[in-house]
């Protein structure tokens, strides 16, 4: 029996204002697999990848997530987590309380958050920066945070919109480290 992809997008197109972004993508992401889509600014790279995330919803077409019709669901009822290029980390918050922030949202009790929290923030490296404010950290380690929290709730799928473009060469390539890790875990990553 063959696996259920974990999303299937089956002809999806978006227009904004009449103009025509995306034209009948058609696409089958599974367990593990890295997914990498290129292409010139404003070929609709992000569009699709807030499709998947539920932040925009097709003009046509149906986004599936394990067999199951997510089109119209919103992004928190959806089992996939985003980073996004410019990093959304709540500047009053230090580092472990913007890696706990949806755990606190869920109810759960502190001894299994304050585990979770820190074994995400030691798989990208960040541990020992618990108690650091955003505005003390490089963009590197700003983004690290951001894959931390991406990975809190075990999600199938993690959609990453440039994570690396504002890096210099080395955080660039210990984020790319971080997502080959998140790959071997089985977890699927489309990465524009």
């Amino acid at each position: 029996m063959e696996e259920v992809p974990i999303i299937k997008i089956e002809n999806v197109s978006k227009s904004f204002d009449g103009k025509t972004v995306l034209k009948d993508v058609s696409l089958d992401i599974r367990r593990g697999e890295f997914v990498t889509i290129l292409g010139p600014s404003g070929c609709g790279k992000t569009t699709l990848l807030r499709m998947i995330g539920g932040f925009e919803k097709p003009t046509k077409g149906v986004i599936l997530l394990n067999g199951k019709n997510v089109t119209e669901l919103p992004p928190y009822k959806r089992p996939l987590n985003t980073v996004f290029q410019r990093y959304a980390l709540f500047p009053h918050l230090n580092v472990y309380e913007n890696v706990a922030f949806g755990l606190q949202l869920q109810g759960v009790k502190e001894r299994e958050m304050d585990k979770r929290v820190m074994d995400a923030l030691k798989l990208v490296g960040m541990e020992t920066k618990a108690h650091k404010m955003p505005h003390q950290l490089s963009g590197g380690e700003r983004q690290r945070i951001c894959i931390a929290r991406a990975l809190l709730n075990s999600p199938q799928l993690i959609i990453a919109d440039e994570p690396t473009a504002n890096l210099d060469a080395e955080n660039t390539a210990a984020v790319m480290d971080i997502i080959q890790k998140i790959i071997a875990s089985g977890t699927a990553v489309i990465l524009i």
